[in-house]
C-alpha cells in the first residue's frame, strides 16, 4: 500500500506522492486511472515531490491524460504546502520544475510561487477577437469576451488545441474585466476540458490585461474554483492564492492497472 495525499489550490484538485526516497513510479496509464473521477481517486493532475540538490525540491507534475507538464502554477503552490507540511521546506525556498527553477513564499494560508515567462504577448488566431498568445511555463491562448458564462468554453477549447497555430497544443482563457477584478475561466490541455482554475492561466490572463487594458499591479483574478493574484516586482511574476490539504489515504498501485 501507498500514501497518497488528495489537495485543493483555488478549485484545482491534486493527487500527491512523497518521493523522497525515489521508490514510486508511475505509468502512464496507472496516472490516468489515478485521475478517473469514477473509478479512481479524481484529480486534475498527479505531483510527485522529489530531492534535489540544487533546489528545496523536484516537483514532477503530469495531467490527467498522463502526459508530462512542463509547470502548473496551482499544482506547484499545492505541492509547495505538501512539502512544508512533510518539513522538508520552511517558509521560502525554490523547487525545479520541467520549465526550470522557481521561487516560493508561504505566509500563513496563502502560498506564493514564481511563474516564469520567457515570451512576449503575441497575437492569437481567433477571428473577431482580440485574443493574445504567451507561454507561461505551458502555453496559453487569452480571449477577452463580453460575458464569460455565456461561452461554450468546451467547444472552443478542443477547436483551439487543435489548431494549426498551436502545434504542440494550447491553453485557451476567456476573460471579462468587472471594475478591478478579472473573470476567467480556462480549457486546459492535458485534462482536456474546462477545469476550476489554473495557475499558470491566471499568470497569461493578468499579462494581458496588464499589456491590453493598463491595469496596474497586482490583478485580481475570480476562477469558479476561486480566487487568485498575479502581482509583478523584482522582474519576477508571483502567484498567490490558497492551497489545503482534503483527505489522506491509502491505495493499492496493482489495483489501478485493471480498471
Amino acid at each position: 500500500m501507498i500514501k497518497f495525499y488528495k489537495y485543493v489550490a483555488a478549485g484545482n484538485d491534486f493527487i500527491i506522492f512523497n518521493n523522497w526516497d525515489a521508490e514510486l513510479e508511475l505509468t502512464q496509464s496507472q496516472i490516468i486511472n489515478l485521475c478517473d473521477r469514477r473509478f479512481g481517486i479524481g484529480a486534475d493532475g498527479v505531483l510527485i515531490l522529489e530531492p534535489q540538490t540544487d533546489a528545496s525540491f523536484r516537483m514532477n507534475y503530469f495531467n490527467a491524460d498522463g502526459s508530462r507538464g512542463e509547470m502548473c502554477g496551482n499544482g506547484a503552490r499545492a505541492l509547495v504546502a505538501f512539502a512544508h507540511s512533510q518539513k522538508r521546506v520552511g517558509t521560502s525556498g525554490s523547487f525545479l520544475a520541467d520549465d526550470g527553477h522557481h521561487a516560493f513564499k508561504i505566509s500563513r494560508e496563502l502560498v506564493d510561487v514564481e511563474i516564469l515567462v520567457n515570451d512576449t504577448l503575441h497575437n492569437g488566431e481567433v477571428p473577431n477577437t482580440d485574443c493574445g498568445f504567451i507561454n507561461t511555463g505551458v502555453p496559453h491562448l487569452v480571449i477577452p469576451v463580453r460575458n464569460v458564462n455565456a461561452q461554450d468554453l468546451d467547444l472552443l477549447g478542443n477547436s483551439m488545441n487543435g489548431h494549426s497555430a498551436h502545434p504542440q497544443g494550447t491553453n485557451v482563457n476567456i476573460i471579462e474585466k468587472q471594475d478591478n477584478i478579472l473573470q476567467v475561466r480556462t480549457w486546459e490541455r492535458g485534462v482536456n476540458q474546462e477545469t476550476l482554475a489554473c495557475g499558470t492561466g491566471a499568470a497569461a490572463s493578468a499579462i494581458y490585461a496588464n499589456h491590453i487594458w493598463s491595469s496596474p499591479w497586482p490583478i485580481s483574478l475570480q476562477f469558479k474554483g476561486g480566487d487568485l493574484e498575479v502581482d509583478f516586482y523584482g522582474n519576477q511574476y508571483w502567484l498567490k492564492g490558497p492551497a489545503k490539504l482534503v483527505f489522506i489515504g491509502e491505495l493499492s498501485l496493482s489495483v489501478l492497472n485493471s480498471k
